[in-house]
């Protein structure tokens, strides 16, 4: 039986495609900031990019499943409690094996973009990883709310400084029945964050993945130089590098800062 909700759809996210575009618009509400800060965790900048992206390249390679091959995302300024963020996305590559595209992120009221995020994607090659035959693309995605913050509503738990894990979860699978590629980014996230002594967010992050997290959990354990930080993610359920991340730490701000 399939769950009534899914986290991703509860991360405040409405889409809407217009042509070659895909138009999203979110609020950041406090279940999706950092902890102990008013800042936008960049997982979520992350998930709304793999969504809002990963719908454009679904009609080109339907029926088969597309899956993610790499995701990096740049935060120029962080989007706070309160704001209201607009996301247009579009295809910059139709390849025959591979699509890549972008999406630039905006804080409504603010003249400066807020972020940037670049990923690519292939069809999947396992044969049975392909949609119902009366699967269309949906045109519109209406927005869930959170009831607890993003970390908790995934399971995400930091075992040791350094090391992460999210756990499987039926709410929490793609749609070729893996670990959601945005959960993998919490847990590299959590992972890296859990290394600084203050509130911290991603300035940038930069996930490759090299394998489906068919079993599970996700298992995060990241090693720190500087504000760097390199992240190797395990599908612990089989013990394979399944994988990789480098991510930038900054402070958080704990207050809304003024923008022009």
């Amino acid at each position: 039986m399939s769950p009534a909700s899914h986290i991703v759809t509860e991360l405040g996210l409405s889409v809407a495609i217009d042509g070659p575009l895909a138009v999203g618009r979110a609020t950041v509400v406090p279940e999706v900031c950092v902890p102990g800060s008013v800042a936008l965790r960049t997982s979520v900048l992350a998930t709304w990019a793999d969504v809002i992206t990963g719908t454009l390249c679904i009609s080109a390679v339907m029926p088969r499943i597309p899956l993610t091959l790499d995701l990096e995302v740049q935060v120029f300024e962080p989007p706070v409690e309160g704001d209201t963020v607009t996301i247009e996305a579009s295809v910059v590559k139709l390849g025959r094996t591979v699509m890549v595209t972008e999406a630039r992120f905006a804080v409504q009221g603010s003249t400066a973009p807020a972020a940037l995020a670049l990923a690519s994607f292939i069809a999947s090659p396992d044969p049975s990883h392909i949609f119902p035959p009366d699967f269309r693309p949906p045109l519109r995605q209406e927005p869930g709310r959170l009831s607890m913050p993003f970390a908790e509503r995934a399971g995400c738990a930091v075992s040791t400084p350094g090391t992460a894990e999210v756990p499987r979860k039926p709410d929490g699978l793609n749609s070729s029945g893996g670990i959601q590629g945005g959960l993998v980014a919490l847990a590299a996230e959590e992972a890296a964050a859990s290394l600084a002594e203050t509130a911290v967010y991603l300035r940038s992050l930069m996930l490759r993945y090299l394998r489906p997290f068919a079993v599970g959990p996700a298992r995060a354990t990241a090693e720190r130089h500087g504000d760097a930080c390199l992240v190797h993610l395990d599908d612990a359920g089989v013990d394979r590098l399944s994988a990789l991340a480098t991510a930038r730490l900054a402070d958080a701000p704990r207050l809304r800062p003024a923008r022009a």
